[in-house]
């Protein structure tokens, strides 16, 4: 049988869940929640981090994710195509990037 899952989730502290993506001694909270949102484990994220932060962050820096990440980020931070498409549109990078499958 699968193992239980608590009942309560258990808490993770944001400074060292950051700490872990600081390997180049960078300590903007912005680039480490980047890191954090390609690199960590969704759920401790989301525990760690209210879920419009990351979706601030995520979305003013669509540019830094691949199509699978952020197509990830868009349906775990529920944001819609119109939102997303409005991000897109103002993000020169992302406006001007083909996407090749």
């Amino acid at each position: 049988m699968a193992k239980d899952l608590p009942s309560k989730p258990t808490e993770v502290d944001p400074k060292s869940l950051l700490q872990k993506f600081a390997w180049d001694r960078v300590v903007s909270e912005e680039e480490l929640l980047i890191r954090a949102l390609l690199y960590a484990n969704p759920i401790e994220l989301l525990k760690a981090f209210p879920k419009e932060k990351l979706k601030e962050v995520f979305l003013n820096n669509l540019h830094r994710f691949d199509k699978k990440n952020l197509n990830f980020w868009k349906i775990i931070l529920e944001i819609d195509e119109d939102e997303f498409n409005r991000h897109a549109e103002k993000n020169f990078r992302i406006a001007n990037k083909i996407f090749s499958d």
